[in-house]
C-alpha cells in the first residue's frame, strides 16, 4: 500500500489527525482514510485563543469509520452567546466554552 499520501503531510498535521482519530492501533487503512480527509480539506486542527488546547474538527462524508474522534463538541458546549462572538465561540476547545473562561481566567482558577 502507498502511504504517499499520509507521509506527505506535516509533522503537526499527522499529530492532529491522529489525536482527532483517537484509535490505536492505527494501521495503513487508517492512515490513508486520515490523509484522504485532510487533502480533501474536511479536516481542521488550531489552538484554542484562550487556553492553547487543540481544537479538532473533521467532517467526514461518511461517519462509520470515525465513530471515536476526538471532535469539537459544539452542541454540548455551546458557549454563552452574551459572552462571545460566534467566531470566538467556534474557536474555543469544549472546556473554554463549557466552563466561559475569559481570557483573564486559567484552568487554575475556576
Amino acid at each position: 500500500m502507498d502511504l504517499e499520501p499520509w507521509t506527505s503531510l506535516s509533522d503537526q498535521v499527522q499529530r492532529d489527525l491522529l489525536a482527532w482519530y483517537n484509535q490505536s492501533p492505527v494501521d495503513e487503512r487508517d492512515f490513508l482514510l486520515l490523509a484522504d480527509l485532510y487533502h480533501a480539506g474536511l479536516f481542521h486542527a488550531w489552538d484554542c485563543p484562550l487556553c492553547g488546547e487543540r481544537v479538532y474538527v473533521g467532517e467526514p462524508d461518511d461517519w462509520s469509520a470515525f465513530q471515536g474522534v476526538d471532535q469539537a463538541d459544539y452542541v454540548s458546549y455551546p458557549g454563552d452567546v452574551e459572552v462571545f462572538m460566534p467566531e470566538m465561540r467556534r474557536l474555543m476547545c469544549d472546556e473554554c466554552r463549557m466552563h466561559g473562561l475569559l481570557p483573564v481566567q486559567t484552568r487554575e482558577t475556576y
